[in-house]
């Protein structure tokens, strides 16, 4: 029995073996990527849920944003309340903006960035006069340079139509 081709046959089988192993794990890491990916979205999904709980669960509270979205006035108190919203909605949105940069959130081949995206969906606060002066003065330390650029620009589109 020639030992040296025996030696060479285990190393083959030992290479396969590896190879196989490498495959399995790349796979399994690809499916918990996919399932992070997966739980990101659906805590996004959550936390504006509940965002909009607060004001569903709260008429004092849905009072003050559709006054503060009309563009009526509010009490001090109100108007406190109605900058907590705009922080809170900034603060989910920065989120987003963070997952999608990371490649974190759901990848998309076509179409505008995240935020674009998402804007119909909070061109009523953001276009309110409290969240306006809001932005003005309390966005550009409350949210990071990159998230106020494209939320001033996207704005701005807002006020030119």
């Amino acid at each position: 029995m020639n030992w040296d081709a025996v030696i060479g046959f285990a190393e083959l089988i030992g290479v396969i073996a590896i190879v196989i192993s490498l495959v399995y794990v790349a796979a399994q890491i690809r499916q918990n990527s996919d399932i992070a990916r997966a739980m990101i979205v659906h805590e996004t999904s959550d936390s504006f849920m509940h965002f909009h709980e607060a004001l569903a669960s709260d008429a004092e509270l849905a009072d003050i944003y559709h006054r503060g979205t009309c563009g009526e006035s509010l009490s001090d108190v109100e108007t406190v309340r109605f900058q907590a919203l705009l922080e809170m909605y900034m603060a989910l949105l920065e989120d987003v903006d963070h997952q999608y940069k990371s490649d974190l959130y759901f990848e998309e081949e076509e179409g505008p960035e995240i935020i674009e995206y998402m804007a119909p969906k909070y061109r009523p606060l953001m276009s309110a006069p409290i969240a306006k002066d809001w932005w003005k003065t309390i966005g550009p330390h409350s949210v990071t340079p990159t998230l106020y650029k494209k939320m001033s620009a996207i704005m701005a589109k807002w006020d030119s139509t």
